[in-house]
């Protein structure tokens, strides 16, 4: 018995030596060191408007609109921000991508931004009748999202590629 406790504790202790030798148990009991997270650009969501003042605060906020709108501003306040990263957006329309690109956002760490969004053809006139979706990107990671509808008849664009036709499917918003 005294035999086998010995053998035993002698397969054990080799069994140690050989996974202490191979870089065993101490690389994983061992801290590792961690790199903090970088800090990144916070918002408090999206706002919608007829207008903006100077220093991009909403005039007339509103999420519903009526055909015939030219325009709705997108503004947003912002905070702990690296100016030297990429900002971007997206608006889907109807499920559809509808604009995007790169804004000229947030020169400092903290501060208000605001951007329009318009008829994507550039012609001007009137935004097509549809479900707006509107995120705003740093680096491709989404910091904001939110949406506002335009009532219409005509379809995305009211003429432009892809529209239908100006049929309106039983749609009848004004």
């Amino acid at each position: 018995m005294i035999v086998r406790l010995l053998v035993s504790a002698s397969l054990l202790a080799v069994v140690a030596m050989l996974g202490v030798a191979f870089g065993g148990p101490q690389e994983s009991l061992s801290p590792q060191s961690v790199a903090a997270a970088p800090a990144s650009t916070t918002t408090d969501g999206l706002d919608f408007s007829h207008g903006i003042t100077d220093d991009a605060q909403p005039v007339n906020p509103d999420v519903e609109y009526h055909s015939g709108e030219n325009k709705v501003w997108v503004s947003f306040n912002y905070r702990d921000h690296n100016p030297n990263t990429r900002v971007s957006y997206l608006v889907r329309a109807n499920g559809t991508d509808y604009v995007w690109g790169r804004l000229d956002c947030c020169s400092g760490s903290s501060g208000r931004f605001a951007f329009p969004i318009e008829r994507r053809n550039g012609s001007g006139g009137a935004l097509a009748g549809a479900a707006y979706d509107v995120r705003v990107y740093v680096n491709d990671a989404e910091i904001a999202h939110g949406g506002f509808g335009v009532k219409g008849k005509q379809g995305q664009d009211n003429g432009d590629p892809g529209n239908n036709s100006g049929k309106n499917g039983g749609n009848d918003n004004n």
